[in-house]
């Protein structure tokens, strides 16, 4: 899965390989990483580098900010996948102020924040899609009603895979 992260006005391409396990192919603007990662409890990571062990807390702000603790460090970003950045690029908007919120990941549905017919604001959390043992809410590119959702909680879900329309 490939991502943006927006660092200040820098922006980074990311991509993640699942290699098995707790096993991860990262690449930083092309620099490959092998890391190992586990979920410890909620928000907090253990994290194998280069030998070496890291506590990461990962939290999750509005408008697909992170704040990430590393050591005492802590470092703000933005995140997202490729086709939401361009999508939001292009204003957010489909044919006709349409907009088809697909999974940016495979994963599984947790929670339905919507129902059909509900009115939405641009930016709000529609959904939550657990991938890679960390739940990512996924928001509304643009203002306007549900008109349908393509799937139920618990189901599982394909990277690419229309989750709902918002007219």
């Amino acid at each position: 899965m490939s991502y943006v992260a927006t660092i200040g006005e820098r922006e980074v391409t990311i991509t993640v390989e699942d290699l098995g396990g707790a096993n991860y192919k990262v690449a930083i603007d092309g620099v490959e990483h092998v890391v190992d990662a586990h979920q410890v409890a909620g928000q907090l990571w253990s994290v194998l580098y280069r030998g070496a062990s890291f506590v990461v807390d990962v939290t999750l702000l509005p408008a697909e900010e992170y704040e990430v603790l590393i050591q005492g460090d802590c470092h703000k970003f933005t995140l997202m996948n490729e086709q939401r950045r361009a999508m939001i690029r292009a204003g957010g908007k489909g044919s006709a102020g349409k907009a088809m919120l697909t999974s940016p990941m495979p994963g599984k549905v947790v929670k339905l924040l919507v129902k059909e017919g509900q009115e939405v604001e641009a930016g709000q959390g529609v959904i939550v899609v657990e991938a890679m043992k960390m739940e990512n809410e996924l928001k509304s590119a643009l203002a306007g009603k549900v008109k349908e959702i393509f799937v139920e909680e618990g189901e599982v879900v394909e990277s690419g895979a229309k989750l709902l329309l918002v007219e």
